[in-house]
C-alpha cells in the first residue's frame, strides 16, 4: 500500500470509527426521554401541584438551562422562580394535556388555572394587574431535554397574552 492510500485507508477508518463511536453515544442518549420522560412529567406535576419546590430536586438537574427568560438558571433559580409564582397564585395547579416524547426531548401541552388573587406582573417593564379575584386559565407547551435521569434543559411557549386579557379589570 503506498503511503498515500495508507493514511487514506486510516483516515477513513478512524472517520467509520468516529462516526460510529457518535451514533452509539446518541443512540444511547436518544431514548433517556423515552425511558425516563413519562416518570419526570408525572413528578414534575406532583411537585407542581403540591407547590413543593424541594420536590424538584428528583427531576430538574443543578444545571438545568433554561431559555425562557422569565425564570432562573439552575435547579437553584427554577425552585426559586417557582416558589414566587406560588406566592402570586396560591392555588395554582397544572393539567398535562398532551404528551409527546422523542428521543431525549419531552413536549407536554399543559392548561395553567389559578385565581387572580394577587398583583401579576408579567415581566419587567410590563404593566401590573391589579387583583380581579378572576379564575384563570391558559396554555403552555414546555420542552425539556432528559440526561442522566433528569430534565437538563427547557423551552416554553407561554399563552401569556391570554393571560393578561383575562386579568384585565372589567
Amino acid at each position: 500500500m503506498t503511503r498515500y492510500r495508507y493514511h487514506a485507508f486510516h483516515a477513513a477508518l478512524g472517520a467509520v470509527a468516529l462516526a460510529a463511536s457518535c451514533a452509539l453515544a446518541s443512540a444511547e442518549g436518544a431514548g433517556s426521554g423515552q425511558k425516563q420522560g413519562p416518570a419526570l412529567v408525572e413528578r414534575y406535576v406532583a411537585a407542581f401541584n403540591a407547590h413543593d419546590a424541594d420536590g424538584f430536586r428528583d427531576v430538574i438537574a443543578d444545571n438545568y438551562v433554561q431559555h425562557n427568560g422569565r425564570a432562573g438558571q439552575g435547579l437553584a433559580g427554577t425552585q426559586a422562580t417557582l416558589r414566587g409564582y406560588f406566592t402570586t397564585f396560591p392555588d395554582m395547579h397544572v393539567q398535562v394535556d398532551d404528551l409527546i416524547i422523542d428521543g431525549d426531548k419531552v413536549v407536554a401541552r399543559l392548561t395553567i388555572t389559578a385565581t387572580h388573587s394577587h398583583p401579576v406582573q408579567l415581566g419587567p417593564n410590563a404593566p401590573i394587574f391589579q387583583p380581579t379575584g378572576k379564575k384563570l386559565s391558559w396554555g403552555d407547551i414546555e420542552i425539556w431535554r432528559v440526561a442522566d435521569g433528569k430534565f437538563a434543559e427547557h423551552w416554553d411557549q407561554s399563552d401569556l397574552a391570554g393571560l393578561a386579557r383575562q386579568m384585565r379589570a372589567d
